[in-house]
């Protein structure tokens, strides 16, 4: 497996987002609300006898309650949806004001800056107690791996100069680097029923210390190396590695060549 360790999330955006959410609720329960001024502001007090349903009408002021015939018992739908839009406007307004608050003092950020804003002198004496992306990234990447060796195969370079074995492996890889995206190409990977395996590239989302595996299938349209690819995803699955979640795949074949717009967005969507 690979590993994934915990880092400290900024949810400033998530709370936003439902900050957001809660207000249009609030708005939306609001309107509903005034179109009910006219229903009874009345409590409903439900019982049980004989093993059926009961329902009581509580005036809220005098507390006086007054059985409701079965045949009226549709009529009490408003009166509950009322007393129902009321309860939750209640939690909604609490939950706004709880929110707010918080993101007034909330900015994980200041954890991060209290090691950033050292010189570079007392950085070195000091160890993180939780690790910066830049610092993250750099161990992520001081990782000593055998590479596999290659021989007759036609020789690709990416900007940065790593040897890939394809043309589409150089342009997923130049993808990578340009949008700075640390990888590891073709590093050993054990599968559980497999054994060894080298994805093509292991990639870090440097945000969210996500690591993603990537493998592209490039001949898809042969029917033995599509069998054989086929077999080998649902070992990765069987392995805990799921296209969409912490792995991500590509495909071609011969009239469907592979499209660098695509492969940018994938990387926009899960690497950036």
């Amino acid at each position: 497996m690979v590993e994934q360790k915990e880092i400290l999330e900024d949810y400033r955006e998530k709370l936003e987002r439902q900050l957001l959410l809660i207000k249009s609720l609030i708005a939306k329960v609001r309107k509903n609300l005034s179109r009910m001024e006219d229903v009874p502001d009345c409590w409903i007090r439900i019982g049980k006898s004989n093993g059926s349903t009961q329902y009581r009408l509580v005036d809220k002021q005098t507390n006086e309650s007054k059985y409701v015939k079965s045949n009226d018992v549709p009529k009490l739908r408003k009166i509950a949806q009322k007393q129902y839009n009321q309860e939750v406007y209640k939690e909604l307004i609490k939950n706004q004001s709880v929110i707010e608050k918080f993101l007034k003092n909330y900015d994980v950020h200041k954890i991060h800056q209290t090691y950033n804003k050292m010189a570079e002198g007392r950085k070195i004496l000091v160890t993180p107690i939780i690790e910066t992306d830049d610092l993250y990234r750099e161990n992520w990447l001081d990782d000593d791996y055998a590479s596999m060796p290659f021989f007759d195969e036609t020789e690709f370079y990416t900007n940065n100069g790593v040897r890939v074995r394809s043309k589409s492996e150089l342009i997923i890889a130049n993808l990578l680097e340009q949008y700075d995206i640390p990888y590891k190409y073709e590093k050993t990977l054990e599968l559980e029923g497999m054994g060894k395996v080298r994805p093509d590239f292991i990639c870090l989302n440097t945000r969210t210390h996500q690591e993603y595996v990537w493998e592209h299938f490039g001949m898809m349209d042969n029917a033995d190396y599509a069998n054989k690819n086929v077999a080998k995803l649902n070992c990765y699955q069987q392995n805990g590695f799921y296209p969409g979640g912490n792995m991500i795949v590509s495909f071609e074949t011969s009239t469907q060549p592979i499209s660098s717009k695509n492969i940018q967005n994938v990387i926009e969507q899960y690497l950036n």
